[in-house]
């Protein structure tokens, strides 16, 4: 740490206090910086040395104690660097649990996405049948976010529940009208999905459901959302067990669900009926949940949408594993068998990788209940 920052270090309020105005503790060190003058490296090496201490890792809610343990262990120590400035800064672990929830659940999230980062993912999701079957509420949504994990397994089954659409990124593109533009545009997206089936080796199924927007709702609008979901319970249980012709014999397949990270009423809609069915649809698939792309890209769009995850989910004992996208032009040339999304070709990865608080490589996230 710099000398003048050093000789700063008495006079910095204590994190909690009325001098800070309470503010939340989060991951943003920047803004953390513009609020109480601390420079965004001394914001993380804090972070980091309560992160080691098992005393305030014992206060995050919704990590588990092996997580907790991996940690411990595997969290750079920065203990020795910061020794006798814990407490006259105020980073000990009383002082960032009296922040509140949201800090907790912040710092319980880069908690999480720190073990996942080198646990040993499940051995089960790596196994791959021809009868895991894959829910995409749209066209595209398997692809931007497990298109390398698809790429790699070449076999299963995606069922592609809202395929009656209306959207492209370049309207003036669809030269038709109202019912025939409806038509049109879900033919061109449907040849797309079949494309990017095609070459990663999955069988394609359409539900034929109506998009959010051509059932009257705006996208993100989520009010009516269990409404839809009533009403819309029985078809989609329906088209789930209908995709799925065989039992197989031996280990129960996969079946993979979005979290729903970026409030789509879709994606809301298709992840409410798995957990109202979790236990009936377990009978025949071993169920994960997928980081939902390109939703999930964005951090507080991320952080946001799986603390409503965990919250629908809170009597699941879910754990995070990542998946190393590998080869990013493999991925994008994947994203790229759907311009109709775009209004030109992507470029970078990065809208198709989870954003996290932690340096961690281009990948995809699952979530499930299989032991590492």
């Amino acid at each position: 740490m710099p000398a003048e920052e050093q000789g700063r270090s008495a006079e910095r309020p204590r994190v909690g206090s009325k001098t800070t105005g309470g503010c939340a503790l989060t991951l943003h060190c920047s803004r953390l910086s513009r609020q109480t003058g601390w420079t965004p490296l001394a914001w993380r090496q804090a972070i980091a040395a309560s992160l080691r201490q098992s005393a305030f890792l014992m206060v995050l809610p919704k990590i588990s104690l092996q997580d907790k343990d991996l940690v411990c262990r595997r969290m750079p120590s920065t203990l020795d660097f910061f020794k006798g400035r814990a407490d006259r800064t105020g980073m000990n672990c009383n002082a960032i649990a009296s922040l509140g929830p949201k800090a907790l659940q912040g710092l319980s999230l880069t908690a999480q996405d720190f073990a996942s980062r080198w646990r040993a993912a499940p051995a089960g999701l790596a196994e791959a049948s021809t009868h895991d079957l894959y829910l995409a509420p749209h066209c595209d949504d398997i692809c931007f976010s497990l298109g390398a994990f698809v790429l790699r397994r070449r076999k299963g089954i995606l069922l592609t529940l809202f395929s009656q659409c209306g959207y492209v990124a370049q309207p003036a593109a669809v030269a038709a009208h109202d019912d025939e533009r409806i038509a049109a545009i879900s033919s061109l997206r449907q040849r797309e999905d079949l494309a990017f089936a095609e070459q990663v080796g999955l069988r394609l199924r359409f539900g034929g459901f109506d998009e959010g927007p051509l059932r009257g709702h705006a996208p993100f609008d989520i009010t009516e959302v269990e409404d839809d979901a009533r009403q819309l319970d029985e078809a989609v249980v329906a088209a789930i067990f209908a995709a799925a012709t065989e039992q197989p014999k031996d280990r129960r397949p996969w079946l993979f669900c979005p979290m729903a990270i970026g409030g789509h009423i879709d994606h809301m809609v298709v992840l409410k009926i798995v957990l109202r069915h979790y236990n009936a649809l377990r009978a025949r698939w071993r169920i994960a949940f997928y980081e939902d792309l390109h939703y999930a890209s964005v951090r507080r769009t991320r952080a946001a949408g799986l603390a409503r995850f965990q919250g629908l989910a809170a009597q699941l004992k879910l754990r995070r594993s990542l998946w190393p996208i590998g080869a990013a032009a493999d991925k994008l040339a994947l994203v790229a068998l759907y311009p109709s999304q775009f209004a030109e070709p992507p470029s970078s990865i990065k809208p198709f990788t989870p954003a996290q608080g932690i340096p961690a490589p281009a990948h995809e996230a699952l979530w499930s209940t299989e032991p590492a």
